[in-house]
């Protein structure tokens, strides 16, 4: 089943990876890609850590949001994905409190994103974007433009998602390896 979930999660990454454009490269014909992109990243993410922990034995059958998902993982895949996401696109961030804070800010921003994009219809208005998406609480906890936002706060960025899933497309295929190679 590992492996079934596996290939499943690699083709949404796939196609994610097919919708996306350079960084300040907009135009009208990929601007309607976005969606799409995050969409299926999204849903990527969910069948990543599903197959991580089909191989470790956690119960994550009913679950979707993404943050529940993780935090249902091992403590061991969970230092392992954070890890790797701190290399991601060779950051190289160091570990401390304020890594570790950003980390779950970003990943408690993306934790519906497959529901809030796959629906942007109900929301989308002139501009397309992660925070344009933000649930009335999301907003309050992460825009830069809530009052309530504490000066020094982690920031929360839209290409954490893509880098979280390049961190659990990395790990759930080393698990892979060392599954075939035991």
């Amino acid at each position: 089943m590992f492996d079934k979930i596996l290939i499943h999660a690699n083709d949404f990454f796939e196609i994610a990876r097919r919708c996306e454009f350079p960084e300040g490269e907009v135009t009208n014909d990929n601007l309607p890609l976005i969606v799409p992109e995050f969409v299926n990243l999204a849903f990527a993410c969910e069948l990543y850590i599903k197959s991580i922990s089909q191989f470790t034995n956690a119960n994550v059958k009913k679950i979707h949001r993404l943050d529940e998902l993780f935090y249902k993982l091992s403590a061991n895949d969970k230092e392992a994905v954070y890890s790797l996401w701190r290399i991601t696109n060779g950051n190289n961030v160091d570990d401390h409190y304020y890594v570790r804070q950003m980390f779950r800010n970003n990943l408690e921003t993306i934790t519906d994103v497959f529901t809030r994009f796959r629906y942007a219809h109900e929301w989308a208005t002139t501009t397309i974007s992660l925070e344009h998406s933000f649930t009335s609480e999301q907003f309050v906890k992460f825009s830069t433009l809530s009052a309530s936002r504490p000066f020094g706060s982690p920031p929360v960025y839209s290409g954490f998602l893509k880098q979280f899933a390049i961190s659990l497309k990395t790990y759930a295929e080393q698990l892979m390896g060392k599954q075939y190679n035991s």
